[in-house]
């Protein structure tokens, strides 16, 4: 690891020691500075958006059945 690449992963890491939610950072081989998101809160999200998702599709399904009302209220 390079001088420059040791200070910003130093600095990362210590700044990450506040947020609990990340996990440690690496390197990659192409020298991008990865931090992941904790794993859990990975799922957590994504079961969240399926759900949200699965929930939009149902509600235009309902909504596309119902036949529009031509007279006035």
């Amino acid at each position: 690891m390079e001088e420059a690449e040791k200070k910003i992963f130093d600095a990362v890491s210590e700044l990450l020691k506040n947020y609990p939610d990340y996990e440690k950072p690496f390197f990659r081989t192409d020298g991008d500075l990865v931090i992941p998101l904790n794993t859990s809160l990975k799922k957590n999200r994504e079961a969240h958006r399926k759900f949200a998702n699965a929930f939009s599709e149902m509600m235009k399904r309902d909504a596309s059945k119902k036949p529009k009302s031509k007279a006035w209220v």
